[in-house]
């Protein structure tokens, strides 16, 4: 199993925990949910405003039909300001994805939909119109992922059936975001700049491979102690690894936990 980022992950779970909220839960529709991907950085200074319309579109989206993830990239940092949030495994990822799409050239900021690497954020129409048409694809299969914060860690289930014909090279991914995350840029293009961030990718695991009936994972997240469950999200997606299409996707906001157990992630 591969890991990125500040998150501990154990598969088994702790008996006799006690629970701190309700199972959350969201389960995909019949149609393809969408899954874009901003490759950004701090260190980026075209990032800002990509980084501002990423934010205002995740605050409007359905988890059952647009999920979100920013994967900021290390590339930057050796030009005098680290990304407190970047991993090498995300400038991976991109670099991965690109292959899958018939090109070379990684940067940022960039805007990935599906098999889509084409995609510019300051074409909103452009964005809106390559959204509609993933979201009208009839899905392959269904997403249920559910939730359920206890004393000092999130329990985490992912079922994935078949709906149709799958892919052999499907791979099915389970991502941890975190909302309303800043930095005071010292350094670099941004210098002199507080940043806000949205959707920010703080842990990524798998692929896990998907049979041709579907694959299931049951999985204990504990997050950092300094993050509040309030700001906490998950995002479970099935990609095809050979032409970078998304196969199902979505997502599932921890507020609602918080708000009925009122405790942060962590004791």
């Amino acid at each position: 199993m591969k890991t990125a980022g500040f998150l501990a992950l154990a598969m088994v779970a702790t008996p006799g925990m006690a629970l701190s909220a309700p199972v959350c839960q969201v389960q995909s529709g019949s149609n393809t949910g969408a899954l874009l991907e901003l490759y950004t950085s701090e260190g980026c200074s075209s990032c800002p405003p990509a980084d501002r319309w990423f934010g205002a579109l995740s605050a409007k989206a359905d988890p059952k039909t647009l999920s979100l993830l920013a994967f900021h990239v290390d590339y930057w940092d050796e030009i005098g300001w680290p990304d407190r949030f970047a991993r090498h495994a995300y400038t991976q990822r991109q670099s991965r994805r690109v292959r899958a799409g018939g090109s070379t050239t990684i940067y940022t900021p960039q805007v990935m939909l599906s098999s889509r690497l084409d995609l510019r954020w300051f074409k909103p129409e452009m964005v809106a119109a390559a959204l509609t048409d993933v979201m009208r694809q009839p899905a392959p299969l269904a997403l249920r992922l559910s939730a359920q914060p206890e004393q000092d860690h999130v329990r985490v289930d992912i079922d994935a059936s078949a709906l149709a014909g799958l892919p052999a090279t499907g791979s099915m991914y389970l991502a941890l975001y975190e909302n309303d995350l800043s930095s005071v840029v010292k350094a670099g293009e941004n210098a002199g700049v507080t940043l806000h961030h949205e959707r920010v990718v703080r842990g990524l695991w798998g692929p896990w491979p998907v049979s041709a009936t579907g694959a299931t994972r049951h999985l204990n997240v504990t997050p950092a102690k300094n993050s509040r469950l309030a700001n906490l999200g998950l995002t479970a997606f099935v990609q095809d690894e050979r032409s970078g299409a998304t196969l199902q996707a979505v997502s599932l906001s921890l507020a609602a936990c918080a708000k009925t157990g009122e405790k942060s992630a962590t004791p």
